[in-house]
């Protein structure tokens, strides 16, 4: 699915299970490449033909016109073809060619022919007619980047069975997207907006009578929490080096790495740290949960690692490592990430949910 809205171009990739499920093949990602990045481009070209002045005049003093001309664009940019021959009509607003002849001397017909434009802009009364290739132009950075982001996506091997793409979102609706789009998907099947809308609406209402739909996704980023390893004179800086609780040599602040970035994870399942750890015997323990966007981040305090959320323990039971020994579990639900940790010796659990949105 590729989805368009405010401004950005957001892609998931799903493929369905035989028991109607949806397993996540790759993590959503984009960019600001959607059609207010197309409507500045717009605004950027009229503010050179007719002046900063004019256009913040126009913006601040008759709102209304302003916003009539966006709204005019969004109807127009929608049907813009790669092979559209014929000059497109915009509207102009009496206002903002008053404003440009109170603040410039030069008319803007004068001015387009300064710019050498008489062959690809005509104003005619309170009508500019432009070009098709200017029009295009002012596409081509997002589509450039939608496309390139697709092409990347489906040439990984885990998406060679993807044979249908939908395209939903007002940027979607605009033909030369549509037209892009089913160039780079070469054999796959693109639907349009109208049907696609359809086919997320009901998706939607699905989703909400059944909230376990989806059955497997990939996380976004590596999913670790801080803690204390034995300390390797190999690998480790020895400034990071202290006396651990029971007189071993530890270092702190290291990435204790559960999932890896773009790991595909079953919905709520638990996923079993790699190693073991031992509370605390002078005070309660806490475990700072941290993620990454790097696949194997050393120390959370690296460049890379965000503060997610902390875990709380209380202070560790026993007197020995053996009994202050403990498992950590993470699991992924839609939204949230629940972390677990179990003390082997008595079985005893301790949780907390964080926000991953």
């Amino acid at each position: 699915m590729f989805a368009y809205a405010g401004g950005t171009v957001d892609i998931s990739v799903h493929e369905k299970n035989l028991d109607g499920t949806l397993k996540e093949l790759h993590r959503a990602s984009g960019g600001p490449w959607g059609g207010t990045n197309v409507d500045r481009n717009y605004i950027a070209w009229l503010t050179t033909m007719f002046g900063e002045d004019a256009m913040t005049r126009l913006k601040s003093e008759v709102m209304r016109d302003y916003f009539d001309l966006l709204r005019e664009f969004e109807i127009k940019k929608r049907n813009v073809l790669s092979d559209t021959t014929k000059m497109i009509n915009f509207r102009v607003s009496a206002a903002l060619k008053e404003f440009h002849n109170e603040s410039n001397s030069e008319t803007i017909t004068k001015k387009i022919e300064r710019l050498n434009l008489q062959d690809e802009v005509i104003l005619q009364r309170d009508i500019l007619r432009v070009s098709p290739d200017i029009v295009r132009r002012w596409f081509q950075y997002s589509i450039d980047k939608t496309v390139g982001h697709i092409t990347g996506i489906l040439t990984k091997p885990a998406m060679k069975d993807v044979n249908t793409i939908l395209l939903v979102g007002g940027f979607a609706e605009c033909k030369l997207v549509q037209e892009a789009v089913t160039k780079a998907a070469e054999s796959r099947t693109v639907v349009v907006p109208g049907e696609a809308g359809l086919a997320v609406l009901k998706g939607a209402v699905r989703l909400g009578h059944q909230p376990h739909l989806i059955s497997s996704r990939c996380v976004k980023y590596t999913y670790g929490y801080n803690t204390r390893l034995p300390f390797d004179p190999s690998k480790h800086p020895l400034e990071k080096m202290i006396i651990g609780d029971y007189g071993d040599k530890v270092i702190e602040d290291c990435f204790d790495k559960v999932v890896k970035i773009e790991t595909s994870v079953a919905v709520g399942k638990d996923i079993k740290a790699p190693y073991t750890t031992i509370l605390n015997i002078t005070g309660g323990t806490s475990w700072p949960i941290y993620a990454s966007t790097e696949n194997d981040p050393e120390f959370t305090t690296d460049p890379s690692c965000t503060y997610v959320g902390k875990l709380k323990v209380k202070k560790a039971p026993g007197k020995t490592q053996e009994e202050n020994t403990a498992q950590v579990y993470f699991a992924f639900g839609d939204t949230e990430l629940k972390v677990t940790v179990k003390l082997l010796k008595t079985g005893e659990v301790v949780s907390s949910v964080f926000d991953c949105l």
